[in-house]
């Protein structure tokens, strides 16, 4: 079996869809063959041919990979093809995980800087490659800087971290030079702030100036906004006084053209990136309040309502009689009434529950009776996809994960609810949202079930669960 296992690695990883079919196919030879195991790998090896076509359908982009010997990362094609060697410590966009635009960071002085923890703003998932410089972590220095899809450095690595370029920047930290950031020919354009976000929809948040010592400006923790050219922007342009001009509590998270600025007396307040309030969303209903809204996707965000004794006397059976999830358009009507009485409407999962956003037309949704997961329609708030998913993934490219109800399986299914990957995987779902990638391919680690034999990989396959690339945990 090691033997075998060995001669299917290039560099860590397998390449395309023969790796899984074969791997299982020699567990099922050499500890006896399930059915199930059997069936699985005669199905996947007959799919093989698929993961080819993949290439085509994904033009440019890049999938990063771990060599399972050295746990070094690298990037291969939609084939499977190893493009980018395994050589780098770590990346700052990682298969699997939302990419990481904010983190806290100690210096050796040991005061606290940070890229604040309040949002991301990218357009591809985890671990995905396009045109952009992509962070990259040297194994030599363990300092922080950028590639470019031929892997050699564009911005040289010399800073203690770094995040995925949005808005055609990079956000960087140094420890002489602060957070700034990076354009991509790599000159620092932007730099000597305590603190700060990655830009979305051209402007960015600071906490504070450096000044050369231990701790710096941070202004009592409030932010200040800035345009891509370093002046101030919003309500920040508009103060007089370099401390008046730190007049916001938090960042505010742009996408999609709007960006919550916070909720005020029950009403979720969103702005434009121009700082001009665009919509002030209050639930119509009395002793009903919003307490909780997220970010507009695909032109609808989800938002939290809370009504106390007045939600049930309104006749609504939600999740605990006192809160349920709503979701509006972009002129801050609801998609739906769920504060009707009767309507037995389904329960959407907020920012915080990690299916929260629209995709493809479409909202993952838990009916409130059977405690089910399906899919509404976000323009009319119908069921397009009945509940009978004991989990649910959003949309995107046209597939989505879904959770088997009997099996407690993953799988993949088409905007029909038709499973395309059958749910015979363990963990095909990793561990954090959206993670559909671009080209057709998503990222997620797979068990063979039903036999003495195991076999786990990681990686990426298409929607048919043909592996494109994958590696061994």
């Amino acid at each position: 079996m090691g033997v075998a296992r060995s001669a299917l690695r290039t560099c860590g990883f397998a390449v395309a869809g023969f790796s899984a079919a074969c791997m299982l196919a020699v567990a099922c030879f050499t500890a006896g063959a399930s059915p199930d195991q059997a069936a699985y790998a005669s199905e996947t090896g007959a799919q093989s041919q698929a993961a080819s076509s993949q290439q085509a359908q994904s033009g440019s982009y890049l999938y990063a990979v771990q060599d399972s010997k050295t746990d070094l990362w690298g990037f291969a094609d939609a084939a499977g093809k190893q493009v980018i060697p395994c050589r780098f410590a770590s990346l700052g966009s990682l298969p699997g995980k939302s990419p990481e635009l904010v983190t806290k960071y100690l210096p050796t002085n040991r005061t606290t800087s940070y890229f604040p923890d309040f949002g991301c703003s990218c357009d591809l998932p985890g671990g995905v490659m396009g045109s952009d410089p992509f962070p990259a972590q040297d194994h030599d220095t363990n300092k922080w800087g950028y590639i470019d899809n031929s892997g050699e450095w564009v911005v040289e690595p010399e800073y203690e971290e770094a995040r995925v370029f949005s808005d055609g920047l990079g956000l960087v930290y140094s420890e002489d030079k602060g957070a700034g950031f990076v354009n991509a020919q790599g000159e620092l354009v932007i730099s000597g702030y305590t603190a700060a976000t990655s830009f979305s929809d051209g402007v960015a948040f600071i906490s504070g100036k450096s000044d050369g010592d231990d701790k710096g400006i941070k202004h009592n923790n409030r932010y200040a906004a800035i345009d891509k050219s370093g002046a101030w922007a919003l309500d920040s342009a508009e103060s007089s006084t370099e401390t008046d001009r730190y007049c916001y509590e938090r960042p505010v998270f742009f996408h999609d053209g709007l960006g919550l600025k916070g909720i005020e007396d029950g009403k979720a307040i969103y702005i434009d990136s121009e700082g001009n309030q665009s919509l002030s969303v209050s639930s119509g209903h009395d002793g009903v309040e919003i307490a909780a809204a997220g970010p507009f996707y695909d032109g609808y965000a989800a938002v939290l309502l809370q009504g106390y004794d007045a939600w049930a006397n309104a006749g609504y059976g939600g999740t605990d009689d006192t809160k349920a999830y709503g979701l509006i358009d972009k002129t801050g009507a609801f998609v739906k009434n769920p504060t009707a009485k009767d309507t037995q409407w389904a329960t959407l999962v907020d920012l915080w529950g990690g299916i929260d956003r629209a995709g493809d037309g479409m909202v993952a949704a838990k009916d409130s009776i059977t405690g089910l997961w399906g899919y509404l329609d976000a323009k009319s708030g119908e069921w397009k996809i009945q509940p009978r998913f004991s989990g649910a993934e959003p949309f995107d490219g046209g597939m989505a994960y879904a959770k088997d109800f009997a099996t407690g399986d993953w799988g993949i299914i088409d905007d029909s609810g038709v499973w395309t990957a059958v749910p015979r995987l363990d963990n095909l779902n990793s561990d954090d949202q959206s993670l559909v990638a671009v080209g057709g391919l998503v990222y997620g680690s797979a068990e063979a079930k039903g036999g003495a034999a195991r076999v786990t990989s990681s990686g990426w396959m298409n929607a048919q669960g043909v592996w494109a690339a994958s590696w061994e945990e």
